[in-house]
């Protein structure tokens, strides 16, 4: 009996992955930005849907005459959900679709911790935290080269203030391998 079980799971198995072959969106990208230094790994869930994690390292500044120079490096971590809503008109006008290039509607979270890893400068804050609706773009180039661009209103949270506003989040790097879909 439990043969037959497992040859069941099996069968099922490899027959939800071949279903799964009609996705637009790509199994995995793993990228490298350069505006904001880090990595992150965007993942479809879905036909059109897909789940992009990031881990980033924030850089601040702060110097003038008469002052102390400091400096931190802060680590970040950002998720968030994507609904790409393009991908038939893109492709039925012969544009890439490939490495996930598409517009695309999504819900994102960014957390960035207030203390340096490295560095004397340190935020009033501990911890910030942004969640925002938002409308973006991706675009993925032959080579690898991708940029990123969403917007949306957002609410934006420390431990003195809750704030609303509109979040602007934006991407330039390289999809680590390049495109997979051809």
């Amino acid at each position: 009996m439990k043969k037959i079980i497992f040859v069941a799971a099996i069968f099922m198995i490899t027959f939800y992955s071949n279903a799964q072959s009609g996705q637009f969106v790509e199994d995995g990208l793993l990228k490298a930005n350069l505006l904001l230094p880090g990595v992150s790994y965007e993942f479809g869930v879905g036909k059109r849907t897909t789940i992009n994690t990031e881990a980033i390292i924030g850089f601040a500044l702060r110097g003038a005459s008469n002052v102390e120079t400091q400096f931190g490096l802060y680590p970040g971590f950002a998720a968030d959900f994507r609904y790409y809503n393009n991908f038939n008109r893109r492709i039925s006008k012969g544009k890439n679709s490939t490495g996930n290039t598409g517009n695309y509607f999504g819900f994102l979270n960014q957390f960035q911790f207030g203390t340096p890893i490295i560095g004397d400068l340190e935020y009033a804050s501990d911890y910030y935290y942004n969640v925002a609706l938002v409308y973006g773009l991706q675009r993925t180039y032959k080579k690898g080269f991708y940029f990123s661009l969403a917007f949306g209103p957002g609410v934006f949270v420390n431990e003195f203030n809750t704030d609303a506003g509109v979040l602007i989040d934006a991407r330039l790097g390289w999809v680590i391998g390049g495109r997979k879909k051809q």
